[in-house]
């Protein structure tokens, strides 16, 4: 073996891209190839087998070897989501670029409006068809369409094929009919709203996406289901997320972590709303998925939230109040109210539900309210002294909503009967321990929201992150809303990760409003294990 790969990094890629090649490579023959030892060996294939984790695939091993036996659109999944993390990078720069251009001229001539991420991802997707194929490794899809049922437009195939046209008119390469459905799905599935006609979507299905509101709310406590733009962008979003099912690929969400750390609570409910929503449909979520899916719901949130009032304080006669009154209308256009008061008038109003204030005097207020002094002609710099203030109460106001979790009452109620630090050995011993010791009245009740629990783990795992499984079944087989958390000595297999925290949701339909506290917490232990840890320890005591 070529002495590039005793660089630990190197190695692991190369080994890494020899398992993708389907190869059965044994530890003691990695050992001699690469002239490292076996522990060495052992180390990089603990790091490969993180990499499938990201797509929750896994490694087998038998006489001959470690090696991957699932399919190549799994590969190819697997590989364009490290290509966008950057984890990997493209062998053949070159026919990237070339597919990339290509691409981009056959949208830009037909004027095409789809997400410029989305862009990157497709053609991320071309380009493994294009490289594997190359390679000998080509997709074979089962010959079954498994997207009837979720209406798909297959008269928009010919479109489709149109845009890859490009790229074999360059002589690039030459799409297989195949190849030309499985882009089909992935492209559509990618955001070109083009494609989706609202007649065409069955009102079962929008009114599924109006009972998901319904639960996201209930659960937030919070108003959502008149948002007609909210519905809207998830009956498109939802309807792609069909057919990037349909093309067994996902969409890498860029800002994942970054949702999970703001919203945390809100991800949570939308994880567990969906669950419900996407049983019927069998389908699989990531957590790509569920962060878009909740960046739907932060922005009718968004829209909810409005400045209380505006007082402006002018003594200068109608003119001058009416003149600046439409300058600040004018650069704060979501302002519920901007309401003018004399100086005198100022000294004996309530203002509790004033945010901030503007004046053309000095003037002097102990009620800590912020105060805006301005000119009364209102010149470009008090324009940006307005917008500064109405800046920092924006992200003073998302500090505060995003301040650290805190431990109520109730929540400790909930909680400190049913946590316990032991051990297991298996995800069905730990969850059969769990289960079992849940309180039904019947022992009908309890055996299906047993076998409801493991029904929905045979469609999609329940793991969420950093080691923590969320099982949860039928809420119509509750009798008694509670959350039994169990924390292991020594993770154990779930799917294909290592869980050491599991929490057992029981949440019937009418107590939906306690999952957001109870997905807060959990949330808040992924982020800190360590506090997770510790503050289960203490509500215990």
């Amino acid at each position: 073996m070529d002495t590039q790969y005793t660089d630990s990094k190197a190695r692991r890629l190369h080994i890494f891209e020899r398992l993708l090649n389907y190869e059965h490579l044994s530890y003691q023959q990695l050992s001699e190839e690469y002239f490292v030892s076996r522990s060495s060996i052992a180390n990089d294939i603990s790091y490969i087998k993180k990499l499938f984790s990201k797509e929750d695939l896994s490694l087998t091993f038998d006489n001959s070897g470690t090696f991957f036996a699932g399919n190549e659109i799994q590969v190819q999944k697997l590989l364009k989501r490290l290509m966008l993390q950057q984890e990997v990078i493209a062998n053949d720069n070159y026919l990237l670029t070339r597919i990339t251009d290509a691409f981009r001229k056959a949208l830009n001539e037909r004027e095409f409006d789809i997400p410029e991420s989305y862009i990157e991802q497709i053609v991320i997707s071309i380009y493994l068809i294009v490289s594997r194929s190359k390679k000998g490794h080509t997709i074979q899809l089962d010959g079954k369409n498994q997207l009837g049922r979720f209406f798909l437009e297959f008269d928009k195939y010919p479109i489709i094929y149109d845009l890859l046209k490009e790229i074999e008119n360059q002589g690039i390469y030459h799409f297989s009919s195949e190849e030309v459905q499985h882009l089909t799905y992935l492209i559509v599935g990618s955001g070109l709203r083009f494609f989706l006609k609202d007649e065409k979507i069955p009102f079962s299905f929008r009114d599924r996406i109006r009972k998901l509101i319904q639960k996201v709310s209930e659960g937030l406590r919070m108003e959502l289901t008149q948002d007609n733009r909210l519905e809207n962008d998830l009956v498109v979003h939802l309807y792609q997320l069909f057919l990037r099912t349909g093309a067994q690929t996902t969409i890498v969400n860029p800002l994942i972590n970054e949702i999970k750390q703001m919203y945390p609570s809100l991800f949570g409910v939308v994880w567990f709303a969906l669950s419900d929503f996407c049983k019927p449909y069998q389908l699989s979520l990531t957590d790509d998925e569920v962060g878009f899916v909740t960046i739907h719901f932060q922005a009718a949130i968004e829209r909810l939230k409005k400045m209380n009032k505006i007082l402006f304080v002018c003594p200068n006669g109608i003119g001058t109040s009416s003149y600046v009154s439409a300058k600040i209308r004018r650069i704060l256009p979501d302002v519920n109210s901007v309401e003018t008061v004399s100086t005198a008038k100022l000294n004996h109003m309530d203002l509790s539900d004033v945010d901030f204030i503007i004046s053309t005097v000095e003037i002097k207020d102990n009620r800590k309210k912020p105060i805006v002094t301005i000119s009364p002609m209102v010149t470009a710099n008090d324009m940006k002294k307005i917008m500064n203030y109405y800046i920092d109460l924006i992200v003073a106001k998302e500090k505060q909503n995003t301040k650290n979790f805190t431990f109520n009452f109730e929540m400790n109620e909930t909680v400190h009967k049913n946590v316990e630090f032991t051990n297991f050995s298996s995800k069905q011993e730990a969850l059969s321990y769990l289960l079992l010791k849940q309180n039904f009245t019947s022992k009908t009740a309890r055996d299906k929201f047993i076998a409801s629990v493991w029904e929905r783990e045979e469609l999609q795992s329940t793991y969420l992150d950093n080691g923590f499984a969320i099982p949860h079944g039928n809420p119509e087989f509750i009798e008694e809303s509670s959350v039994s958390i169990l924390i292991l000595d020594k993770a154990i297999t779930w799917g294909n990760q290592l869980v050491d925290v599991i929490a057992l949701l029981l949440i019937r339909e009418k107590d939906v409003e306690k999952v957001e506290p109870v997905m807060n917490l959990l949330m808040r232990g992924i982020e800190d294990k360590t506090w997770f840890i510790s503050k289960m320890m203490e509500v215990k005591e």
